[in-house]
């Protein structure tokens, strides 16, 4: 039975009662004298009206896409309007910078709409992102790099290190602000692994892995700038784990397959594509494939087939047609002088991915001598084809060396016969250690600058040549002069010529007071603890005494680590040397 109303009170109409008591779910009795209503004065609070809002009845659209739209439209909105994330460690709230264009809300939400779907090239002036850009621009700003510093760093990157990857190009003319503008995450992944100071260098690349890991490979859609951005982070970082090495490959080549530029523009839209235009997306199908997407899909192939010889725990980005004709396009182009470069770099990776699949698959039905013969052919064809102005370029002759390597080892693996001798196999084994000898011999005449500059896949190919060096001397086989490969490249030697070298370089990075950070000091420290951990083994081999057994071929696994895993790993060794010298 309800309740009567209070004397001298009314019944407040509906949707019409105060905020206390609409918040405590009760009836609201208004008072006769309009000052309030009963419970509130009974309670002694103050009575307030509640917030209504008008129920609008309007006409409902015809278009469901223009629905769509209008809910896009709100959620950028929202997304524009909230505050960076304070997730990301050491970030400061700071204000846009003036100088960074700011994008109407109409063609913010049209990117936003377009960088999803499958293979749409992004245009060098539109920041095409997912996630919010203010958290991209805010991480910008706290990077401590003035604009004269930040000029000397795209200067250094553009000349010395894109020339030993060289899958993108900077024209000469753009400008650090220029490129932070329309490129911002390739930018500061730049700014990241060029800071000529240690510390501030760590302090970038951990800054730039923390957002990566929280909001990258969360909140921003896939576009040209976050591949080149990864692809840079990966390939030159000295701040870097070891599972890293697998994480960051399969992160690009998703990126790549995920953007469709390693396979041709397609002619009628996918499964997915057609879904969304059901149910009201707009898909802007491009017309062509840009120079800039060719040259980033062969990056990724240059990349991720440099981390499958290295490690052999993952396969490189498939080789596709539509690949060999972005290769043909930058042969014939010549859009600018690193295209060249790129292509010969591609063709002799091409050969050592095929030798490496051999190796690691195994095909029982032909001779190793009969692949030997055809890859040497292959890689002679290549070296034919190579322009003038490159035939003596470094980062093409570390690679021409290690091609050879990977070629030949076929040979190392092959058994060996005792009575009759292998010319065919002496004949790949002299061809490694001449190819090893070259590699080395070129890595020391290097200056401390150019070995800032290499990326991951010059130093898996260094890897390659001393374990390929330390092979061949230890090598038992009765046909096998093992003094002949001590006189002819010693490893040892080798080996103290580049700690002395790292020594000689360490005041390039110093770093007062602290030693352990200098990239120097802690490759000069590689190098000694692998000349201590091969040692024996190697003057068992030279020097045998009459009581030692025959001597195992195979790399010693019992050996104790070679470096404390207690030291701060950034530089030359975090990236490959816990991988692939730490259980040797």
């Amino acid at each position: 039975m309800a309740s009567s109303p209070p004397p001298n009170t009314t019944p407040a109409p509906y949707g019409r009662a105060c905020a206390n008591c609409s918040h405590a779910k009760s009836k609201c009795f208004q008072l006769a004298a309009g000052t309030g209503c009963e419970r509130c004065q009974r309670l002694k609070k103050t009575c307030r009206p509640s917030t209504t809002v008008r129920k609008r009845n309007g006409r409902a659209s015809t278009s469901k896409t223009a629905q769509l739209e209008a809910k896009l439209d709100s959620l950028m909105s929202l997304l524009l309007r909230d505050e960076p994330s304070t997730d990301t460690p050491g970030l400061s709230r700071l204000a846009l910078p003036t100088t960074v264009p700011q994008v109407p809300q109409s063609q913010e939400s049209g990117s936003s709409r377009t960088a999803y779907s499958e293979g749409i090239p992004t245009p060098p002036a539109t920041i095409a992102l997912g996630g919010s850009p203010r958290a991209l621009d805010t991480l910008c700003s706290s990077i401590p790099i003035s604009p004269e510093n930040a000029e000397q760093m795209l200067s250094f990157f553009r000349t010395e290190s894109i020339k030993n990857l060289p899958f993108a190009y900077i024209p000469s003319y753009m400008t650090s602000q220029q490129l932070r503008q329309e490129k911002p995450f390739f930018w500061l992944s730049i700014m990241a692994v060029t800071s000529p100071h240690c510390l501030q260098r760590e302090s970038i690349n951990l800054k730039l892995a923390d957002f990566i890991h929280q909001k990258i490979l969360i909140d921003f859609a896939p576009s040209m700038d976050i591949l080149l951005g990864m692809m840079t982070f990966f390939s030159w970082a000295t701040y870097s784990g070891r599972h890293q090495q697998i994480l960051y490959p399969h992160v690009i080549m998703g990126l790549v397959c995920d953007l469709g530029i390693n396979k041709p523009i397609p002619t009628e839209p996918s499964t997915m594509q057609a879904f969304k235009c059901a149910v009201g997306f707009k898909q802007n199908t491009p017309t062509s494939r840009t120079m800039e997407e060719r040259r980033a899909v062969l990056g990724c192939y240059l990349i991720t087939a440099s981390i499958a010889l290295t490690t052999s725990k993952i396969d490189a980005l498939r080789w596709t047609p539509h690949m060999e004709e972005s290769l043909s396009v930058l042969t014939n182009a010549r859009e600018c002088p690193e295209d060249e470069r790129l292509v010969t770099l591609v063709k002799l990776s091409l050969v050592m991915d095929k030798a490496y699949h051999l190796q690691r698959d195994g095909d029982g039905h032909h001779a190793p001598y009969f692949y030997i013969k055809a890859f040497q052919s292959q890689l002679n064809l290549v070296k034919d084809s190579i322009p003038g102005s490159l035939r003596n370029d470094d980062s093409i002759l570390f690679h021409i060396a290690t091609t050879e390597l990977v070629i030949h080892e076929i040979a190392m693996r092959a058994p060996s016969t005792p009575n009759t001798p292998d010319l065919q196999r002496l004949d790949s084994l002299y061809t490694s250690l001449q190819a090893a000898k070259t590699w080395l011999d070129l890595w020391l005449s290097q200056r401390p600058t150019e070995y800032m500059a290499f990326p991951y896949t010059i130093f898996g190919q260094l890897s390659r040549a001393l374990v390929s060096l330390y092979r061949l001397s230890v090598l038992d086989d009765p046909a096998w002069d093992r003094n002949f490969v001590r006189t002819t490249a010693n490893l040892l030697e080798y080996l103290n010529r580049m700690t002395y070298g790292m020594k000689m370089s360490t005041t390039h990075l110093a770093v007062p007071h602290q030693s352990e950070w200098n990239v120097f000091e802690k490759a000069s420290t590689m190098f000694q603890c692998i000349r201590e951990g091969w040692e024996p083994k190697l003057m068992e081999a030279w020097f045998p005494s009459p009581q030692s057994g025959a001597f195992d071929d195979t790399l010693n696994a019992s050996n104790p680590p070679m470096l404390d895993e207690t030291l701060p790993m950034n530089g030359l060794d975090d990236l490959w040397m816990m991988d692939v010298f730490g259980s040797l």
